[in-house]
């Protein structure tokens, strides 16, 4: 059972972990004003075998849930970077649990899909793989500066063509920056708004299945 000091934190153990216990680790961050509890449902719709789960909670208290960071036209800055220093202590916590770096997934939804990226383009180690769902990218506001060893981890974005939240054609603007550095992403449009549709899941799943 893995549980966090960071984190409010709920650990969602692997269904089936087939001929071998679980080996690899998927963290699950919500969006803005959401809680953990909700992606209980999408840890079991994604269902692979031999991958833990573990949903955590943003710092900041938001309305009936929580928030990652300050909306613009606030500044949204110090919150990411507050938010940033939080998951990358929680990745030493699992290092210590046993983990190691390519065991990791850092998975998030809308804020929490910022929070996943920027986390890992602040650090230079090699994940088990980046998912952005609906995320909203700061590449200027942040400062980012891609290193040879981001190229090596896998990152999968999905976004709505409709989405009323974060403007489609402003995310897929920073996704193409990100593979202009040769950053390995697989990048997927859908026929929804800000939201999680079946038919991405079914997709993300089996670009994880493939990296499990």
């Amino acid at each position: 059972m893995i549980s966090s000091k960071i984190f409010e934190s709920t650990f969602l153990p692997a269904k089936f972990n087939g001929p071998k216990s679980s080996s690899k680790i998927m963290i699950v961050m919500h969006g803005l004003g959401d809680h953990k509890a909700s992606y209980k449902d999408f840890a079991l719709e994604v269902n692979l075998t031999g991958l833990d789960y573990l949903l955590i909670n943003a710092p900041t208290p938001y309305y009936f849930g929580f928030s990652w960071y300050d909306l613009p036209p606030a500044e949204p800055r110090d919150g990411i970077l507050n938010s940033i220093e939080m998951l990358e202590r929680l990745i030493d916590e699992l290092q210590a649990k046993g983990y190691q770096d390519e065991d990791i997934f850092i998975c998030g939804f809308s804020q929490g899909g910022c929070i996943a990226l920027h986390t890992f383009l602040s650090m230079e180690r090699k994940f088990a793989g980046v998912i952005g769902l609906s995320p909203r990218i700061y590449l200027d506001k942040m400062g980012v500066q891609e290193k040879e060893i981001h190229r090596e981890t896998p990152i999968f974005i999905a976004h709505g063509i409709h989405d009323q939240a974060i403007d489609f054609n402003e995310v897929q603007d920073q996704v193409t920056r990100l593979k202009s550095h040769s950053l390995n992403i697989e990048f997927n449009e859908y026929d929804m708004g800000h939201e999680i549709d079946i038919s991405e899941i079914r997709d993300l799943a089996k670009w994880l299945n493939e990296r499990l």
